[in-house]
């Protein structure tokens, strides 16, 4: 690296902190911004604030009542290209706060660790693109290309926010997604639809059944165990199937409900299905196979209706490994933590597919804190990999931008 390049890292390095970084992701986890319903406003503002104070160019852009995108903009000399930092505003429900040991919202700090819902996905990563765009803006250094920073709405569910974004900004060059990586570089992740599939059934009073089914009576709950044992088995095939970054496609049922009293057969169950494909795989093809599924079981048993229809479906996505922003991700990521860095793919879904998928702008997904904190309880995020990572995003910035 040239000399020039090393004394300029070090200085904007030299504003990046762990005190700074953790103030910011306890701030951000005691917003609520739990999704669903889709409470992300206070988010976006508390964004905007932060990087109205950095310098940057910013607005918010209202995707849906009361939920907005926040878009901010570090101007180069000559506009290009344009390196895009994202992160999603929106976090998942806590679940029973009574097994968390610290409040799932009090951004509990403990061992080098903050806890609380979101900060691994992804408050963690917003903070750091904080850092970093504000260690490069307060050097003085003036970077040729533009660097834009953005927090979307509704990741958790369908993506609207990153659809809206693309539709209604202008494109970027490349696109960071600072989710949970643990600071290794992403170039692929799985897609996935949710099914929800239903058995209808014919009702009785239940103490009239009968062995022999002979009474009228066709138990949806029944049918539906028959759906499940169908399903379970299916996993098995998906298994055979391997992708060398994703791994195997995946099926499992997350939901059922069934039934209205005890003592009416019921005439309806209903479950829902989260199907992970790889990112070779189609909706399409996965909807297919499901309804094939169900209509090898009507043959076997005529009295097995259904109704299947997709709730949400996202994509997968991968990038060319051969695009610069995947190599200088990788590099970036070695030199700031001093080690080999591999490239990987991700079981979980993201707006990456969003950026690739619509807009084809080659996409990383790398960020602060593991994956497997995510969604959990006693979620945590280490405040060393923060403060790694607005390092990282710094070299890259400099990198692509100039």
């Amino acid at each position: 690296m040239p000399q020039r390049l090393k004394e300029i890292q070090k200085q904007i390095f030299s504003r990046i902190n762990s005190v700074e970084a953790t103030k910011l992701v306890q701030d951000m986890v005691k917003i609520k911004s739990v999704n669903p319903p889709g409470n992300e406003d206070a988010m976006a503002i508390y964004l905007e604030k932060k990087m109205k104070e950095i310098g940057l160019e910013v607005h918010l852009d209202e995707c849906l009542p009361g939920r907005s995108n926040v878009i901010g903009h570090l101007k180069g000399t000559v506009g290009y290209p344009t390196l895009m930092l994202n992160g999603h505003l929106d976090i998942v429900p806590p679940g029973d706060k009574r097994l968390w040991s610290f409040d799932p919202f009090g951004g509990v700090l403990k061992d080098g660790r903050i806890y609380g819902r979101g900060s691994a996905d992804m408050k963690a990563g917003l903070a750091s693109i904080l850092l970093a765009s504000k260690a490069i803006k307060l050097s003085g250094i003036q970077l040729k290309g533009d660097l834009m920073l953005t927090g979307v709405i509704d990741e958790e569910v369908t993506g609207l926010g990153a659809q809206e974004l693309i539709r209604r900004e202008k494109a970027a060059d490349m696109v960071i997604v600072a989710e949970p990586t643990e600071l290794n570089p992403v170039r692929a992740h799985k897609g996935l639809v949710f099914f929800e599939i239903s058995t209808i059934g014919k009702a009785i009073h239940s103490s009239r059944v009968s062995s022999k089914w002979n009474k009228g009576e066709v138990n949806a709950i029944y049918q539906m165990g028959k759906v499940l044992i169908k399903i379970q088995e299916y996993l098995v095939n998906l298994e055979k199937k391997v992708d060398p970054l994703v791994g195997s496609p995946t099926i499992s049922v997350g939901t059922i409900t069934g039934g209205s009293k005890t003592n009416i057969v019921p005439d309806r169950c209903t479950i829902t299905v989260d199907r992970r494909l790889l990112p070779s795989e189609t909706i399409e093809d996965a909807k297919a196979e499901m309804e094939n599924i169900l209509q090898q079981l009507h043959k076997e048993d005529p009295r097995i209706k259904t109704n299947l229809k997709i709730i949400v479906s996202r994509r997968g996505a991968i990038t060319n490994p051969d695009e610069p922003i995947v190599r200088l991700s990788k590099e970036a990521a070695e030199e700031v933590l001093g080690k080999d860095v591999e490239v990987t793919g991700s079981p979980a879904t993201s707006d990456m597919e969003v950026f690739m998928n619509q807009r084809c702008i080659p996409t990383v997904l790398l960020g602060p804190g593991s994956l497997s904190m995510a969604h959990i309880i006693d979620e945590y995020v280490e405040v060393d990999q923060i403060v790694d990572a607005a390092k990282i995003f710094v070299i890259i910035a400099l990198k692509t931008l100039g």
